[in-house]
């Protein structure tokens, strides 16, 4: 620490460029001119005695002590010592109580400083932490050292919730929604019967199970096989086009002998078989394009991997989530009344055209109901980021990397926190923050539905 007058420095320890350099990291600026300062005991913050300033309403021979907490950059607490000639002072062990030594008395000074290493700054902005080269978001509650400060900064785990979300919808809305439109729109009744109440089976699957599965078993198999992943999330979408493709190219002479509703079937071959030659030649593959070791190169191109990463996590919380989008959307496109389509039909329009200009336009509602709350259920989505990822709160899109999520780092950190602490209760905030942001998707989710059904009604 250093002051000078109406400003108080504080000074870190950093390494830059291979050398250590005492460098000025944060600045204090009061109202008064300082009389005296000491460090508080085992913490990051200081108290200061300050002359009362001119504008000052308070008696001319009282002085101010302030406590101030360096890492959150506020003021904790101000109170008043009834004095001018003030020789020293000191703080208790908990930093709770100061005793003022003046000429003719001691004072006593009631310092109220709990949760002082919350603030806005500490929650939301870079802070640079003591032996960090730089600012930096930092998430860290717990450690085995006595000397550790605890850093909660909640940006990298709301980072992760939104970086597990979003390749939870990747992976998911594309397969859900498309899937729902083929359901409503083109399958035969008797096969819907089937496959409908098979996939909405699957919301009842346990999430602890899809978490258990992705993290012991599939994450395993993405780390030996990942040339064939990798090679598959581009191939199999392909195959699929390439399929209808050769599909359409075969005389009706041969395809009108299956049966309708059939035809999804003469799918599932090209999709195993993909899946059976990438899985064989995978090892195949990593030697031609990754020089033997697909995590070894990946490494000497600055790309770090980890076993349990946003990839395992975008498959098996899409898994999840399929199911809750692929309903609500099949519903909404099964329920458009079918004089429309037929009258579309009757009009000219090839079935194609029926479909996005009239079928999806007026189940559009619908589906976008359905996407919101695949979602929501991806951003609350718990046990399945608990299991599947590293629970690594770094910043960081590498798809190739964990993260840790905000419901979590509640699942993890409630249950060992001290009851009423700081910890303890920035774990509801997260809470709090996680039920605010449900609350506006939804709200926002019903006022795009509303706006799409006022302005397709009219169909």
């Amino acid at each position: 620490m250093q002051y000078d007058n109406q400003q108080v420095w504080q000074w870190f320890d950093v390494l830059t460029e291979g050398e250590r350099k005492l460098t000025p990291i944060r600045s204090f600026q009061f109202e008064a001119d300082i009389a005296l300062l000491t460090p508080e005991t085992m913490s990051k913050g200081f108290a200061v005695l300050l002359a009362s300033p001119p504008s000052s309403s308070s008696a001319l021979n009282n002085l101010h002590l302030q406590s101030v907490y360096t890492t959150s950059d506020k003021i904790v607490s101000d109170s008043q010592v009834p004095s001018s000639s003030v020789r020293a002072f000191a703080l208790s062990n908990n930093n709770h109580h100061a005793l003022v030594l003046s000429d003719d008395a001691i004072h006593r000074a009631y310092l109220p400083n709990e949760h002082q290493e919350i603030s806005l700054s500490a929650l939301w902005q870079k802070v640079w932490y003591e032996s960090y080269p730089e600012p930096e978001f930092i998430w860290q509650t717990t450690a085995a050292s006595d000397d550790f400060e605890a850093k909660y900064s909640l940006v990298p785990i709301a980072f992760g919730t939104i970086k597990a979300a979003l390749f939870a919808m990747l992976f998911s809305v594309p397969i859900a929604v498309f899937g729902a439109i083929y359901t409503a729109y083109f399958m035969s009744s008797k096969m819907r019967r089937v496959v409908k109440p098979t996939i909405e089976l699957m919301e009842a699957l346990p999430t602890v199970i899809i978490g258990f599965l992705a993290g012991l078993w599939f994450a395993p198999i993405v780390e030996t096989h990942l040339p064939a992943i990798l090679l598959l999330l581009v191939a199999l979408p392909l195959l699929s086009l390439l399929s209808g493709a050769v599909w359409y190219a075969i005389p009706k002479a041969y395809t009108s002998k299956l049966p309708s509703g059939l035809h999804p079937f003469t799918l599932i071959p090209v999709i195993l078989i993909a899946i059976y030659l990438a899985m064989t030649f995978s090892s195949d593959m990593e030697v031609m394009l990754f020089n033997g070791d697909a995590r070894v190169f990946l490494a000497t191109h600055g790309i770090d991997f980890d076993q349990r990463n946003a990839l395992v996590v975008g498959f098996a919380m899409g898994f999840a989530v399929i199911p809750t989008i692929f309903t609500i959307a099949e519903d909404a496109i099964f329920s458009v009344p079918k004089h429309l389509s037929d009258g579309s039909l009757a009009l000219g329009a090839t079935q194609w055209q029926t479909l996005i200009y009239v079928v999806l336009l007026t189940a559009s509602p619908g589906i976008f109901s359905a996407v919101m709350m695949g979602l929501g259920r991806a951003v609350g989505e718990t046990m399945i980021v608990l299991m599947a990822t590293g629970n690594t709160p770094i910043l960081d899109w590498n798809i190739f990397e964990g993260m840790r999520t905000l419901s979590a780092t509640m699942a993890v950190e409630l249950p060992e926190s001290e009851v009423g602490s700081s910890h303890y209760r920035l774990l509801f905030l997260i809470a709090l923050i996680l039920f605010s942001f449900t609350f506006v998707v939804n709200s926002l989710a019903e006022w795009v539905r509303q706006r799409l059904r006022e302005k397709y009604s009219a169909l």
